[in-house]
């Protein structure tokens, strides 16, 4: 049988070809998480938040404002702020409420265990595939104290909504650290010499200073999706 030469550009071109392929998938195999029932809110924020902050505490009464109001609450699912989020949802979740705390965690060599108020766990390896199952389940987004990983979930998030590839959800900053990222996109994204940003963009995040703020707009938005 005659051998069939391939060059290494026709490698090159295949292995791409595949790799493209494996995004699809990946893209489709994250569309398998349907949307909980209800309103569901992601909460972002820090690991390193230890219990005995008052912000950890702030983060617990939020959430439980959110299970009183029906709502489903999200975290990545381990220590800190995310902790708070998912204990503040199993203890304000009312009898027989059909409502979830759940926890998308990353695997990671350190700081990342679940925390125990979670009623289900997804795992995942990548950021990647993690970011786009906040983004399948959730109705709004509301980012706490954090730190490198709530600054790229903050920026994953509006950079969706920038494009339009996720509607009708909504983004709230909670807090005086996020005023200054605000700021600084003014800025440097949006001045005289260079506009590398439409002004509107800078209104897609709400900047709240309490998280009572925060409750007042998810009551309103879920009024305005009829949940």
């Amino acid at each position: 049988m005659d051998k069939i030469h391939i060059s290494d550009k026709q490698i090159q071109e295949r292995v791409v070809h595949s790799l493209e392929k494996v995004w699809d998938l990946t893209d489709e195999l994250v569309d398998f998480y349907p949307p909980y029932d209800g309103y569901t809110v992601t909460v972002f924020g820090s690991a390193r938040i230890p219990e005995t902050n008052p912000r950890y505490t702030e983060v617990v009464e939020f959430c439980k404002n959110l299970a009183r109001l029906e709502c489903n609450v999200v975290s990545g699912g381990g220590p800190g702020v995310m902790e708070a989020a998912n204990r503040g949802a199993m203890e304000g979740k009312l009898p027989n409420s059909p409502i979830k705390s759940v926890g998308i965690n990353i695997e990671l060599p350190f700081e990342q265990s679940t925390n125990p108020y979670v009623d289900e766990s997804f795992p995942h390896k990548t950021f990647f595939t993690r970011l786009q199952h906040f983004t399948a389940v959730s109705d709004c987004f509301v980012a706490f104290y954090g730190g490198i990983g709530t600054v790229l979930e903050i920026l994953t998030v509006l950079q969706l909504m920038q494009v339009k590839k996720i509607d009708n959800r909504k983004l709230i900053l909670v807090g005086d650290m996020w005023y200054g990222l605000i700021d600084w996109f003014e800025k440097e994204m949006l001045n005289e010499d260079l506009q590398l940003i439409h002004r509107g963009d800078l209104l897609i995040p709400r900047l709240v200073p309490h998280y009572q703020d925060a409750l007042e707009i998810v009551k309103q938005h879920k009024i305005e999706l009829g949940i």
